[in-house]
């Protein structure tokens, strides 16, 4: 048997498993055998197509050996991007055309690694004709960027991010799809490997993504290569999981391929749309707010300290329909206003003044007014008089609590103390000007 573009001969192989992995019985080329210069599945003719749409990042050595330079930014696109890579019509069928919306050029190119690895089954020698630049790093071998689709591929990266490592590129994964899910909120995703044996036990891979619209273009049985720098180990479900969260149209390219092996045209879903950013950044708000403990109610309202505490005096209600201490209404008087301090002088001969008595003999008469006329002021001029205040009824005193009542609860509102009896209004500026009177006479008399 020959191969069905060219002349290279071609051997059965029995199925088997490769590096843990189950290999399909199938036709391959034989030992020692190469496919024509023309033929499309020529590793090194493809390579070559490869390099020439690649926009200047990939180049194919004299050796044949295929190197791709990742940029710093996957995402940037060409100026213009070609019609056709000048392949013929054999090679385009085996190769990952661009399709719209275009893929990055350097997810197109290893897209189109992929299929062509895919096709000879991940043979090694042909795997070994591959290479991969990071963004200012040193060459990788192929197998160091694309993971998959043997278990032992799937397994060293799991350990790598089961150690923490951190990338500094952006790491592909290729596989075919096994089975597509829905989580909790209803997302779809996909497994792309399941029950992997690893050191820890068996795993998962699966790409997941929070929005339902790159994942729903896909079916079991598609062949995908998710590319991100973002894979991480999740081992919150009863199997570990080995997963990606997809962001972007581009970090997905599938394809599936017919009964005889070939592969179909690849695609990668549709971009995503800002209202769809928005609706899954409010969704992502709203479990994270779900997921917040409340701050729990302590059931205690803040009682402000008594007056003797504070040093302040007590505020009185000033609203003229509240209530007062036990139901009575307290009525806020008028702040005294500040006098000037007096002093207090005894009046020898105030015991004997009259109430209208104008001579002021002193005889000891018992009608007059008592010592309380004697309130004179410490200087030489007189004070200036104050207004009158006005004549405020003074607030009844607190009856004393029954025995049996209970105390309020902290919760209730504060109530005020009781305030004291208002004191008595103060002489008119009559008994000031009869005590100043008095004062001069003694003074003239000494």
């Amino acid at each position: 048997m020959v191969c069905w573009k060219c002349t290279a001969p071609f051997v059965p192989v029995r199925k088997h498993k490769n590096k843990g992995a189950d290999v399909q019985a199938q036709f391959r080329l034989a030992p020692k055998s190469e496919h024509d210069v023309e033929c499309p599945l020529n590793p090194t003719l493809v390579s070559k197509h490869i390099a020439h749409g690649s926009h200047g990042l990939a180049e194919v050595d004299e050796q044949g050996i295929l190197r791709l330079n990742l940029p710093e930014n996957l995402t940037d696109l060409p100026p213009a991007a070609p019609d056709d890579d000048g392949v013929g019509e054999d090679v385009v069928r085996h190769s990952v055309t661009t399709v719209r919306p275009l893929l990055p050029p350097a997810v197109n190119s290893a897209a189109k690694i992929a299929m062509l690895l895919h096709i000879h089954d991940f043979e090694t020698k042909i795997v070994a004709r591959f290479k991969v630049r990071p963004h200012n790093g040193r060459l990788i071998p192929w197998g160091k960027f694309c993971y998959g689709p043997t278990a032992a591929s799937y397994a060293e990266l799991y350990e790598r991010c089961r150690r923490g490592e951190v990338f500094t590129h952006p790491v592909a994964v290729f596989g075919t799809i096994q089975r597509v899910n829905r989580d909790r909120q209803g997302r779809p995703y996909i497994t792309l490997a399941l029950s992997v044996p690893a050191r820890n036990g068996a795993f998962h891979v699966a790409v997941r993504s929070e929005h339902a619209t790159l994942i729903e273009p896909l079916v079991a049985g598609t062949h995908v290569l998710a590319v991100g720098a973002g894979w991480e180990v999740f081992d919150g479900g009863h199997t570990p999981q080995l997963r990606l969260w997809a962001g972007e149209h581009w970090q997905l390219a599938y394809w599936t391929t017919d009964g005889g092996g070939q592969p179909s045209t690849p695609h990668c879903p549709p971009p995503i749309t800002a209202l769809q950013r928005a609706h899954a950044q409010a969704e992502a708000r709203s479990r994270r707010a779900a997921r917040r403990p409340a701050t729990p109610l302590t059931g205690t309202a803040t009682v402000p300290a008594p007056a003797a505490q504070t040093g302040q005096p007590p505020q009185p209600d000033t609203h003229p329909s509240s209530a007062g201490v036990n139901g009575v209404e307290s009525v806020a008087p008028e702040p005294p206003r500040q006098r000037e301090p007096v002093a207090d002088t005894p009046d020898p001969a105030g015991a004997g003044a009259g109430a209208g008595a104008g001579a002021g003999a002193g005889a000891g008469a018992g009608a007059g007014a008592g010592a309380g006329d004697a309130v004179v002021p410490d200087r030489t001029h007189p004070e200036r008089p104050a207004p009158p205040t006005p004549d405020i009824p003074p607030v009844p005193a607190q009856p004393p609590a029954p025995a049996d009542e209970t105390v309020p609860s902290p919760t209730q509102a504060w109530q005020p103390p009781p305030l004291p009896p208002f004191p008595p209004p103060d002489p008119g500026e009559g008994g000031r000007r009869s005590a100043l009177r008095r004062w001069l006479r003694r003074a003239r008399r000494s």
